[in-house]
């Protein structure tokens, strides 16, 4: 064993000391990262070249003392070796983390390496870093690293057999990576990748869930995307996807054809298991058993390798066995027995501990967390509704206690006018009894007459009685009256008649003639009970008024009221 480990650190010094080697030509480059990330990534198809790169990326990075971009570095080598090296990368990418103490760096370390070990179906140490990377990415609010989080849980979930939660994950991390598709992958960031890794993945979960037209759409943004940004490298990936989706839509013509496809397309390092199983399995239902088993024998290779499979593949074994026991071949039978109930034990070990981890300490904080969201939403709404009515029954108030006060007002005002209009009739009845006795008493009151300078006091006479005349039988109700065509009526002219008014009156014409309209109303209101049930344009054209917002108007000057407040007050009067 430590034979082993000596080798395994040996052959990785080795590696690191030939490539840094190769890499010198690059050194002298000046690349920046994201250019160096750029041509990593442009050179997937050419591993030589590509680890030149990786590198040179490390030894760049060390030289500098730029540990973000040396974490940067030792996660591309992770991703792009085998096992046991890419676990000693990933290692190596969250010590990096760590010391950088920046904290981006080191929850995206632990989600590298929980993706790691995922890739190696260590299903326990992988959901161990990705539940660390969720925790750590809600607190610093990285939403980068908590969507790349949620598509490794929906793995997990995939991986249990969940595909209705894994679904919900998806949609929620394959919406944020799209919605970020136009931000240009930044040094340690790629948006682009991982849609198209959620895209992938959420065909797949529709896929066991027979959401076949759901696919139809998926595989069709898939093609198009693939074809618009020239990403062939991604297209045997998708062709597989409908080869799979073809098998569980039982057309095994078609998903041979894909898969086949698909298999022939790939130019990566990677064994593909999913192709080799579905393969197995399409050529099983044609009834091509020979060839269905040579397929499946090719998993148990790989399970004989790294004594591990995935429970997806967990039918081929059943398959064998079924196969086996009809041609007869005991021996093979009882070994695929023996195989299959010692996957079964770690199936049941492992979905049992990731099972209750997720539920416990994802699923169930996630529900806690929407819990308190909405808990949040309805104390805010409680407090906003609160807030609102508050502020609606001190409107409610403030606008009731003004409507109060100016009904006080109104009724206070009315009560006046009442009051003024009661003694000014008084008044006039004295001065009327007053001017009687006078005129039987009493000379030519030359004084009152001759206020004006330049009049004829007997002049000035003779123009007030005829406006007594005039008030007392109402000609002021006339709507064509004017002043000049009211002192021609009288035998002056303007200016003399002007003074006069203005003199004896106290007022203008205007306003002389729209007192005397108003009085005559306000004596019919009171009166007559028929005048109430007039409105105030018919009102106006009664007392002469031009219109009813001219007759308002004077109204609310001459009686501070409006002409509907004073008739409704002297309704209820009544």
């Amino acid at each position: 064993m430590k034979l082993q480990y000596i080798f395994s650190v040996l052959l990785l010094f080795l590696l690191l000391s030939t490539d840094t080697f190769r890499a010198q030509t690059v050194l002298n480059s000046n690349l920046s990262n994201e250019e160096i990330e750029k041509k990593i990534d442009e050179s997937s198809s050419n591993p030589t070249k590509m680890w030149e790169l990786i590198n040179f990326y490390i030894s760049k990075s060390k030289k500098n003392n730029d540990k973000e971009a040396l974490f940067y570095a030792y996660r591309y080598a992770s991703n792009t070796s085998k096992h046991p090296l890419n676990i000693k990368y990933a290692d190596s990418a969250l010590i990096t983390g760590q010391k950088s103490e920046i904290k981006k760096i080191l929850l995206d370390a632990y989600l590298n390496r929980g993706n790691i070990n995922m890739s190696e179906e260590f299903y326990q140490k992988a959901l161990d870093d990705i539940l660390v990377a969720n925790k750590l990415s809600q607190e610093s609010g990285n939403d980068y690293i908590f969507n790349k989080t949620i598509y490794y849980i929906a793995q997990n979930k995939i991986y249990l057999g969940q595909y209705e939660d894994a679904n919900r994950e998806l949609e929620t991390c394959l919406k944020f990576f799209k919605d970020n598709l136009k931000n240009k992958s930044s040094l340690g960031k790629n948006y682009e990748m991982y849609y198209i890794y959620s895209l992938m993945s959420l065909i797949d979960s529709n896929t066991k869930l027979s959401r076949f037209k759901e696919n139809k759409i998926l595989l069709n943004e898939a093609f198009e995307y693939i074809d618009k940004n020239k990403l062939e490298q991604y297209l045997p990936y998708f062709i597989s996807s409908e080869g799979t989706n073809a098998y569980y839509n039982k057309d095994y013509e078609t998903a041979i054809k894909k898969l086949s496809e698909a298999v022939r397309l790939y130019n990566d390092q990677w064994q593909h298991n999913t192709e080799v199983f579905y393969l197995g399995l399409s050529y099983w239902h044609t009834g091509k058993k020979k060839l269905a088993v040579k397929y499946l024998e090719e998993l148990d290779k790989h399970y004989n390798k790294t004594k591990k499979l995935d429970p997806q593949f967990r039918s081929a074994y059943e398959i064998l066995i079924k196969y086996y026991k009809s041609t007869g071949n005991t021996e093979k039978q009882l070994e695929y027995i023996n195989k299959l109930m010692t996957l079964d034990r770690s199936y049941e070990k492992n979905y049992k501990s990731l099972y209750q981890r997720i539920a416990k300490e994802y699923d169930t904080k996630k529900l806690v967390a929407e819990k308190n969201r909405i808990e949040s939403k309805l104390k805010n709404q409680r407090t906003i509704f609160i807030t609102l009515f508050i502020i609606l029954l001190v409107i409610s108030v403030f606008f009731g206690f003004r409507i109060y006060k100016e009904k006080q007002n109104y009724k206070k005002r009315f009560e006046e006018i009442i009051d003024q209009l009661n003694q000014e009739n008084s008044t006039e009845e004295k001065i009327m009894v007053d001017s009687t006795e006078k005129e039987e008493d009493q000379k030519f009151d030359y004084d009152f007459y001759n206020k004006i300078p330049g009049l004829n006091p007997l002049f000035v006479e003779n123009i007030l009685k005829q406006l007594g005349v005039f008030e007392k039988e109402n000609k002021f109700l006339d709507s064509q009256i004017s002043q000049k065509s009211l002192s021609d009526d009288l035998g002056t002219n303007s200016t003399y008649f002007s003074k006069i008014i203005n003199t004896y009156k106290g007022k203008n014409f205007t306003l002389y003639i729209s007192d005397l309209r108003l009085d005559y109303i306000i004596d019919h209101l009171r009166n007559d009970v028929k005048y109430l049930n007039m409105d105030v344009k018919e009102l106006a054209t009664i007392a002469g008024f031009s219109s009813a917002e001219n007759f308002s108007d004077h109204f609310r000057r001459k009686f501070d009221l409006k002409p509907s407040v004073f008739m409704k007050m002297m309704k209820s009067k009544l």
